[in-house]
C-alpha cells in the first residue's frame, strides 16, 4: 500500500491511501439516505474535510489516528472533500499523539469545476483565484522629523518626576 500526505491529495482522486489524526467532528446531519458526519482531518502537510457516513461517522472522535485505504477526493459545493466511499476502509490505529498542521486546509480553496478539455467524460477543477489576495504593501518613506529633542530621552525622564514635584506643590499651596 502506497501512502501519500494530505497535501498530495487533489480533485477527483481515486485509490487514496494516507494516515492522519481527526482534529474535529461536526454534527450529524440527517439525510434520506443516511446520517453523514464532517470530520476535519489532518498529518503533518495539510488537514482537509472528509465526509463519513452512518455508523462509521459515529465512532469516529477527535483524537483518533486513522488510515484510509481506497478513499476518493471530489468536489462538492467547490470545496475539495475526501471520502472513504463503499469499498474504502478505515482503521483507527492509534490515539492523540500525531504530529499535524491545521493549515493548509484543503478544503478551503474554492474551485472551478468544468470537463476535461482532452476527455469530455471526465471533470476537472481547478482552483478559483483568492478575492482576498493581498497587494503587497509599498513602503513609504519615512517623514523627515520636523523637531528636535532638546535633551537625550533619559535627561528627560530624570526630570520629569522632579516637574510632577513642582506642580503638586503648587497645587497644595493655598
Amino acid at each position: 500500500m502506497n501512502l501519500i500526505k494530505v497535501n498530495e491529495i487533489k480533485p477527483y482522486s481515486k485509490n487514496i491511501n494516507c494516515v492522519f489524526i481527526v482534529l474535529d467532528k461536526g454534527p450529524p446531519t440527517k439525510k434520506k439516505e443516511g446520517t453523514i458526519y464532517q470530520v476535519l482531518v489532518a498529518d503533518s502537510t495539510a488537514s482537509i474535510n472528509m465526509t463519513v457516513w452512518d455508523a462509521l461517522g459515529e465512532q469516529i472522535q477527535p483524537g483518533d489516528i486513522l488510515r484510509l485505504k481506497g478513499g476518493y477526493s471530489n468536489i462538492y459545493i467547490e470545496l475539495l472533500n475526501l471520502y472513504v466511499g463503499k469499498t474504502g476502509i478505515i482503521e483507527k490505529i492509534g490515539e492523540f499523539t500525531f504530529p499535524f498542521v491545521e493549515a493548509p486546509n484543503l478544503s478551503s480553496t474554492l474551485w472551478n469545476v468544468h470537463q476535461d478539455p482532452n476527455n469530455p467524460k471526465n471533470m476537472v477543477a481547478t482552483p478559483k483565484p483568492s478575492p482576498h489576495k493581498q497587494q503587497p504593501m509599498q513602503q513609504q518613506p519615512t517623514p523627515p522629523m520636523t523637531h528636535q529633542m532638546k535633551q537625550p530621552p533619559m535627561q528627560q525622564m530624570k526630570q520629569l518626576p522632579l516637574q510632577q514635584q513642582q506642580q503638586q506643590q503648587q497645587q497644595q499651596q493655598p
